[in-house]
């Protein structure tokens, strides 16, 4: 849990999102973000805009990327 809401809080006081590992997923409906927790088989879903951060939900298995030419 630790872990994890270090994630959290490393993505909600990140200057730029998404950050550079970040990629993108499904998450119906539409997309979003993923980020890693470090060292760990953990993975949080966000979304953001310039006035809020959501965490939609935190997986223990990895999502699959986006085909961004789609």
């Amino acid at each position: 849990m630790r872990a994890v809401m270090s994630t959290v809080r490393a993505i909600a006081d990140s200057p730029e999102l998404p950050g550079p590992g970040d990629f993108e997923t499904e998450f119906r409906p539409g997309r979003a973000f993923v980020r890693r927790v470090g060292g760990r088989n953990v993975w949080v879903l966000y979304r953001f805009s310039t006035d809020y951060l959501d965490v939609l939900t935190v997986r223990d298995q990895p999502p699959v990327p986006t085909d961004e030419e789609n």
